[in-house]
Parts: structure tokens; C-alpha cells; sequence
């Protein structure tokens, strides 16, 4: 059990991989990716709406991918789909942020 926020958690992990390219899924920006993106303004920043990856995304690699407020608003075969696809084709590191409650995982 951590003691961590979520925004704590994800600044703490920005701040440990340093990605200089990272997909964010679901929410349009958070205040640890705003401090960080401050920090780094070199870091290339790909954003996507919850469900599957545009064609331009899917088809690229990224040191991290951020799932935030996205798997709340979409099926869980979808959610599933979506996070299976990023490990295997887009991002090595996965992070998600989600409500397990909200999205009836």
C-alpha cells in the first residue's frame, strides 16, 4: 500500500524514466505531467481519446504510455484491447490510472 497520491505517483514515475517520447491516453493533461513537461520541454508529448489508437499513434514506439481517466469511459474488451496493444506495439512501460469502481473492472 503506498501512501502516494496519484498525481504523486505519476510525477514520481515521469521523473524516474524521464521519457523523451510519451503517449498519453485519456486525459488531455494532469499537474504532474504539466511540472514535468516544464521541467523537460524537449519530451514529446502524442495524446489519444480513449478507445483505439489513431493509425498515426499505433503505428509509433514511445518510452511510456500514460492511461489516465481512460478506461472509465470505455468498454472493458475495449480497455483490455487498448492495453494489450500499447504493451505489445507502442510502449515497453505502462502506466494506468483509473478507477476500478467507475470503470467495473
Amino acid at each position: 500500500y503506498s501512501t502516494r497520491t496519484p498525481q504523486q505517483a505519476l510525477a514520481a514515475l515521469l521523473d524516474r524514466y524521464a521519457p523523451e517520447r510519451l503517449l498519453l491516453i485519456g486525459a488531455q493533461a494532469f499537474p504532474a505531467l504539466q511540472a514535468f513537461q516544464d521541467a523537460h520541454p524537449q519530451t514529446e508529448v502524442a495524446l489519444a481519446e480513449p478507445g483505439n489508437l489513431p493509425a498515426h499513434l499505433a503505428a509509433q514506439r514511445f518510452d511510456l504510455a500514460l492511461v489516465v481517466d481512460c478506461l472509465e469511459h470505455i468498454p472493458k474488451r475495449t480497455g483490455l484491447e487498448l492495453l494489450g496493444g500499447i504493451r505489445n506495439l507502442n510502449a515497453s512501460r505502462i502506466a494506468v490510472l483509473a478507477d476500478l469502481q467507475a470503470c467495473g473492472w
